[in-house]
């Protein structure tokens, strides 16, 4: 570019980062406010919604104005069929789904008595969410998937503890066994959480007054989970697959403030955002993805700690959990097991699903400034280089593709400094890191970008910080791509890449656009050098 195009170009990116950065601000204090709206939140799941309306179906009067707009959406939405994530290719389980509801909302208490005696229908497909859930899961086999033998301690502990109510609850409409309902029932009971919801999970909730009403009684748990239902509702009538990631999304929204906190421009919601999330922490030391009830999940606490390091706020508590709980070989896991009720727990092992992406986010969360490390840090930084394969790519657990960890492996090893005391795991990295570069330079596809938003954001990133070492053309087109890629309110388009089970892909939009802020910020920072 000559010096009046890099002018042009870089007012359209001063433009292009101050929407972004209003539209996280709008995000955040919706987060503050305790409401997230539909522009702001996770994706509308279509499978989500049509279980949500079939369950505010089966509740009753009550619960119709909520069922109806759910009903509406999915009419809207409706493209020859329904996909897994709005505008996908239509998928036969979640259209069969679809259709179910859109049934009993049309012919009174007959066709409402008929659809919820077809609710068993459906209940295999969200039966193979208990199977190899995601990469590193084994989960229960189709022979333990029944009632009452799920409930046997052997075949529970091959799930995370956020996972058993939907298996649970999915098998409970597929029993024909009285034994079976009788205790099925009973654990959801005892499982509900304090705010009428199990798992803080629409599809687990809805699953479990399906399967609870099946045999009539226990209206007010049930009752109790149909108003969760309405407050997760958006205002366009559409659900999400899970509740919000609010941790996940103020964690990298502090982080990535604080890396650009003089150029973000009315960032006002900064000190009350590190408040919320300090307060946010449960009792051990961990976070889930969304305070006061959600399970512990150590890539959201690792998350929160990164962004209170950016902005100078030590955790002693939650680095103490991290070192506790990393896996023998180094690495560490999502889903730690725990004692008591949230937020008052304590996180303990076994914890569930080794992941490539977990260990760089919690290597990230515990690094130390200089140029010596503990212990801990140099076994997880050696199980991690064991992961990288011969492409020089790291495979992820909750993302579709190695860019998302590979681009993020090349942002930790960007904090490494030469060490005469660890030469060979130098060494290692140093030869780790140039694989790792001349993947993601190899990976960048014609228009620029590496795939989805969040891959180009993060792949720009990684490259960014090794600066004039990358070809100026391959930054600039991945530029281009990013605020090609801005909708008018600020916010980028969605891919749903990122993974809630096995083939149900989801988008968080403040984390998407976030990602795209820093490497607009850092590619800013390199034009004015």
């Amino acid at each position: 570019m000559d010096g009046g195009d890099r002018l042009d170009f870089g007012k359209n990116l001063g433009e292009s980062l101050d929407k972004a950065k209003i539209y996280v601000s709008e995000g955040v204090e919706q987060i503050l406010a305790g409401k997230l709206d539909q522009d702001h939140g996770v994706s509308p799941s279509p499978g989500a919604t049509a279980l949500a309306s079939l369950a505010l179906l089966a509740l009753g009067r009550e619960f119709r104005s909520a069922q109806q707009r759910g009903i509406q959406w999915l009419w809207r939405n409706n493209r020859g069929g329904w996909g897994k994530v709005p505008g996908g290719q239509p998928d036969e389980e979640i259209t069969k789904i679809a259709r179910l509801a859109l049934q009993g909302s049309q012919g009174g208490w007959m066709a409402k008595l008929q659809v919820l005696s077809q609710a068993r229908q459906f209940s295999q497909m969200i039966l193979t969410l208990g199977q190899r859930v995601v990469p590193g899961l084994e989960g229960p086999t189709p022979e333990e998937i029944v009632l009452p033998k799920i409930l046997e301690e052997s075949v529970l502990a091959k799930l995370p503890l956020y996972g058993r109510p939907v298996v649970v609850a999915a098998s409970l409409l597929a029993t024909e066994s009285q034994d079976g309902l009788n205790k099925g029932i009973q654990y959801l009971l005892e499982t509900q959480m304090k705010d009428g919801s199990w798992s803080e999970d629409i599809i687990a909730t809805s699953l479990a007054i399906l399967g609870i009403m099946r045999l009539g009684g226990q209206q007010e748990q049930c009752q109790r989970a149909g108003h969760w239902l309405i407050q997760k509702q958006y205002a366009n009538g559409a659900w999400p697959a899970f509740d919000q990631l609010k941790n996940w999304a103020m964690g990298w929204a502090i982080c990535i403030a604080g890396e650009t906190r003089n150029r973000w421009g009315d960032n006002s919601w900064l000190e009350p955002g590190v408040s919320w999330l300090e307060q946010a922490q449960n009792a051990d030391g961990s976070y889930g993805s969304t305070p006061p009830y959600t399970h512990p999940d150590l890539d959201d606490t690792a998350v929160a700690l990164i962004g209170l390091n950016q902005v100078g706020v030590e955790n002693s508590q939650g680095v103490q959990l991290l070192k506790r709980l990393q896996n023998k070989d180094g690495s560490w896991s999502t889903f730690p097991s725990f004692e008591g009720t949230p937020p008052q727990i304590t996180s303990e092992f076994p914890v569930y699903i080794s992941s490539v992406d977990v260990t760089i986010h919690a290597l990230e969360a515990l690094w130390r400034r200089g140029r010596s490390q503990e212990e801990f840090i140099y076994r997880g930084l050696r199980w991690l280089l064991s992961q990288q394969d011969a492409q020089g790519a790291f495979s992820s657990s909750w993302y579709e593709g190695p860019v998302y960890s590979t681009a993020q492996a090349l942002e930790l090893f960007s904090k490494w400094k030469f060490n005469l005391q660890q030469l060979y795991i130098t060494r290692d990295i140093l030869e780790a890191r140039q694989k790792a570069i001349n993947f993601i330079l190899e990976s960048q596809q014609e228009d620029g970008g590496w795939g989805s938003t969040v891959e180009t954001g993060l792949a720009l990133s990684g490259l960014l910080r090794y600066g004039r070492a990358v070809p100026q053309e391959v930054l600039d087109k991945g530029c281009i791509n990013l605020m090609d890629s801005q909708d008018l309110k600020g916010s980028f388009k969605p891919s749903y890449k990122a993974i809630y089970a096995k083939g149900w892909d989801y988008e968080e939009p403040i984390a998407t656009a976030l990602t795209a802020i820093r490497a607009l910020s850092r590619y800013e920072r390199l034009l004015m050098k």
